[in-house]
């Protein structure tokens, strides 16, 4: 499975939001089915992250590139440090999740 190619056919044809802050407040609700979280996103950003996720249960995708990285494979011409997925579309990128 590529990972890469799964969170692009996510942003395409899932519903997604991104944002530290989409992020903590879609877990404070319980809204997200999942969050993925750059590897060089803020230590606050990810402590807070990481709390509301398990106080929701929600998983958290661990991305191994950088938030510049994230940013360009979901097309955004910047940083994304938190990538949040309310609805999948065609991706299966719940599998990685799932592995894990």
């Amino acid at each position: 499975m590529d990972l890469n190619r799964s969170i692009r056919i996510a942003v395409d044809t899932g519903k997604v939001s991104y944002g530290a802050d989409s992020a903590r407040t879609a877990l404070l609700n319980k809204q997200a089915k999942l969050v993925i979280l750059s590897n060089n996103a803020p230590q606050d950003i990810r402590d807070d992250v990481y709390t509301y996720a398990n106080l929701s249960e929600i998983p958290i995708l661990e991305f191994t590139g950088s938030s510049l990285d994230l940013g360009a494979i979901c097309g955004r011409p910047h940083f994304v440090a938190a990538v949040t997925i309310y609805e999948m579309g065609d991706s299966d990128i719940l599998k990685a999740v799932k592995k894990k």
